[in-house]
């Protein structure tokens, strides 16, 4: 019997992973918001993590949720996955303070935007796990369609760009 190596990815803010392989993508999140699609009968996932809600048409940058969601649904659409075989789970958007003089409320909108574009496609939404006061660390298995979020107490946001959190 052979076994099979399942390689593992580190998702960074503003970027998206669409897998026909089996892979645990790890990402950590703040008020960042990732969205985790899975065709449950092609048995292929993808997930993207942004960082924004919406580019107001100004950017075709990943870091936009309007943006990220789109390019990630559509690659779906060009696997000729059923709309009605996918599954989405949406993590993150928590309220987090980086820094004492900055306060973001943009969680809400990150989790707003992720709710609107997967209604307008009929994506079922199988999980959330958003809100709260502290980080998440995601870990999402592209072959099983399977969600892990665990807390993280203490965020900085140099910890979004870190493998080892």
């Amino acid at each position: 019997m052979e076994i099979m190596e399942i390689k593992e990815y580190f998702l960074k803010p503003g970027e998206l992973l669409f897998s026909k392989v089996p892979a645990i993508v790890k990402t950590i999140l703040g008020s960042c918001v990732s969205v985790c699609i899975f065709d449950n009968k092609q048995k292929f996932a993808g997930i993207c993590h942004y960082l924004l809600p919406d580019s107001a048409g100004n950017s075709a940058s990943t870091k936009y949720g309007n943006v990220a969601l789109n390019l990630l649904i559509q690659r779906f659409v060009r696997e000729r996955s059923d709309i009605k075989n996918l599954e989405a789970h949406i993590a993150g958007g928590s309220f987090i303070i980086f820094q004492e003089n900055s306060v973001f409320f943009i969680g809400d909108n990150n989790v707003d935007i992720a709710r609107k574009i997967l209604g307008e496609y009929g994506i079922r939404i199988k999980s959330t796990n958003t809100g709260g006061e502290q980080g998440k660390r995601v870990l999402f298995n592209t072959r099983s369609g399977l969600l892990l979020v665990e807390p993280i107490k203490v965020l900085d946001i140099s910890d979004l760009y870190n493998p080892d959190i």
